[in-house]
């Protein structure tokens, strides 16, 4: 027998929710954290089938552009079934028959706009608008070292990369406990953010001062000016591209966003991370380094009819439209 609960704080989800997770960010520790930093109304729903476990979902509340994929101011008050923070994790988990089950259920039992975001399979035959969101670029780790990575690359990426990192430039890397982080590290974050075609939630300075110990801190320095940053985690032979900030100012001078892109694929490879998750942005200076775009779907739905009908005649425009070149920087592609 299916019963539905409906938890309004991760400090009262069940023992067994970790297990039913997929991946680090769908978990208790971090759900607790982003609750703490990034307050936005996070409920959580759970379908079990006869006391066991079966499926969950993580629902938050945000102000979003209805129309952002094509670049239309129009604010929406939007309940996301989805991880509150930027990743590009699916917040609704489990057994597949029993998803579906749960899905049913918040969408009866959520008011208004309601959003499944970062779904890994297509929908078939969904009752609810669907549609493509931001693809993830992932890099498959099969590389014994750096030198191999190099060695697997066409030789015009492999000669990019080595005009990025040229030496002399006084460029290093150093990694901190995010505890470390600065306001101008913040900064730089908020820059990315406003620079960004597809904002989500912007995130406080806490967030990042406080997160839990397991995320690495790597920052760019000229000499001793911070000019750039990013935020890693490595979970279950996974390295992910969390967060990072941008000097623009001399983004240009000394590639820096590449810099740091470079550091993370070579930090993924000498951890022997089975993938390395690039992220949702910037797809084609990733894939230029040997990652694929991994699709994401979205399912969208509305307790009010009419308007339910039209964001369904709407959902062409709501979706994730661009065309990626077709990048081949490996020689074995």
């Amino acid at each position: 027998m299916m019963e539905f609960n409906h938890i309004q704080k991760a400090t009262n989800l069940p023992s067994e929710w970790d297990e039913v997770a997929d991946n680090y960010f769908q978990q208790k520790s971090f759900l607790l954290h982003t609750e703490k930093y990034n307050p936005c109304r996070q409920r959580y729903y759970t379908c079990s089938d006869n006391g066991k476990l079966a499926a969950a979902a993580i629902v938050y509340s945000l102000g979003l552009d209805f129309l952002t994929f094509i670049n239309v101011r129009s604010p929406v008050k939007m309940n996301i079934t989805g991880i509150p923070c930027s990743v590009s994790v699916k917040g609704i988990f489990g057994n597949k028959d029993a998803i579906e089950d749960l899905k049913k259920y918040i969408v009866n039992a959520e008011k208004g706009f309601l959003l499944f975001l970062n779904l890994e399979e297509e929908p078939v035959n969904s009752h609810l608008a669907s549609g493509k969101t931001l693809p993830t670029i992932i890099l498959k780790n099969s590389f014994s070292g750096w030198d191999d990575y190099l060695a697997t690359l066409r030789s015009n990426y492999r000669r990019r990369l080595t005009i990025i990192n040229k030496p002399g430039q006084e460029i290093r890397f150093e990694k901190k406990p995010c505890a470390e982080f600065t306001n101008e590290m913040y900064h730089q974050y908020l820059s990315v953010y406003k620079r960004s075609k597809e904002k989500l939630e912007k995130l406080n300075f806490d967030f990042f001062r406080y997160l839990p110990g397991e995320f690495i801190l790597t920052v760019c320095y000229k000499n001793n000016t911070i000019i750039g940053w990013n935020i890693t985690l490595e979970n279950q032979n996974v390295y992910y591209f969390f967060l990072g900030g941008i000097d623009y100012k001399q983004n240009k001078t000394y590639s820096t966003y590449l810099r740091l892109l470079t550091n993370i694929v070579k930090e993924g490879i000498e951890q022997k991370a089975t993938i390395i998750e690039l992220g949702q942005t910037a797809e084609i200076a990733k894939m230029r380094m040997g990652g694929k775009p991994e699709p994401r779907y979205m399912e969208a739905h509305h307790s009010n009819s009419v308007i339910n009908k039209l964001i369904k005649t709407l959902s062409p425009l709501l979706e994730y439209r661009r065309k990626l070149e077709n990048t081949t920087a490996l020689k074995e592609e």
